[in-house]
């Protein structure tokens, strides 16, 4: 079946949550992340950093519930859709005690070569109903038509192009490798809350196709975020945007490579590459606080 134009604009529900030091520090366990200023609680005056992908997971139950909601498809047709885009956009470091109502909606469709794309969007405030973050997640629904004409009601602010020259040269040289344990996908699952089967599920993976369970895209940019920061010398706390488009596949108990393509002042530029060398995430970007 076709995806319908019409749902642009259309608001797939509102979530609250209740953000704990636990939560936080489990996600960055799941990643994973062992820096001190994620763990650190023996100063109340020092919150604990949050990781900068950690909005996905409290944003996880409306991704499952836009799953649920009328979209035009059949239900084999939308959770067979490739999560293809990520980009979030932190208007303050999260900190354990927030509490946030998190709303999304259908930000805009288009067509795609062999598709079509879904933008949805999702924006979380705190108690005071201050912005806290915003997401924009694009999935890629292969074999479906678009009814309508291709439309946007938000649309997309890029990141700055990644620099060239010597010293983004430079930076390109630095570079490290981490493996992929066989449990990571189980890790990653419970400490973010993240639950879809295709990575921990042997028999749901096959039945969906693939040979085996593969690390969750989210996972992997935030691997890719942690290790560009660190190899920059970038404290996660000045973290202010993540963006990555996803590509190959990830495979349990492989080596993974975080390639910094350029660092300056407001960014840095990285990609990372799976172990037979293809591009699992390309064009990553984390923009830093002035």
């Amino acid at each position: 079946m076709p995806l319908d134009a019409s749902l642009v604009g259309t608001e797939v529900g509102r979530v609250r949550a209740s953000i704990d030091a636990r939560w936080l520090m489990a996600y960055a366990a799941g990643v994973p992340d062992e820096r001190p200023e994620l763990y650190d609680t023996s100063d109340p005056a020092r919150p604990i950093a949050a990781h900068p992908l950690f909005p996905v997971a409290p944003e996880w139950d409306l991704i499952t519930t836009h799953r649920t909601v009328p979209t035009g498809l059949t239900n084999a047709e939308a959770l067979g859709g490739v999560h293809y885009r990520h980009d979030v956009t932190l208007h303050r470091p999260i900190v354990a005690g927030d509490a946030v109502t998190v709303t999304g909606s259908v930000l805009g469709v288009e067509a795609r070569p062999g598709g079509a794309a879904q933008h949805v969007g999702f924006a979380a405030v705190d108690a005071s109903g201050a912005p806290l973050w915003r997401t924009r997640m694009t999935s890629v629904f292969l074999g479906v038509e678009l009814t309508g004409e291709a439309v946007t009601v938000d649309a997309a602010d890029p990141p700055p192009p990644c620099p060239a020259g010597p010293e983004a040269a430079a930076a390109a040289a630095a570079e490290r490798a981490s493996f992929v344990r066989t449990i990571d996908a189980h890790v990653y699952t419970e400490c973010a809350r993240i639950w879809n089967p295709i990575h921990t599920d042997v028999a749901i993976a096959r039945r969906g196709g693939l040979a085996a369970p593969i690390l969750h895209g989210t996972c992997t940019l935030a691997r890719g975020v942690s290790i560009a920061t660190e190899l920059a010398g970038v404290p996660l706390g000045s973290v202010r945007r993540v963006a990555g488009t996803f590509g190959a596949m990830v495979a349990l108990g492989s080596t993974i490579t975080v390639r910094l393509r350029a660092a300056g002042p407001g960014g840095l530029w990285f990609e990372v590459r799976n172990a037979e060398g293809r591009t699992a995430v390309r064009d990553g970007y984390v923009g830093l606080a002035p």
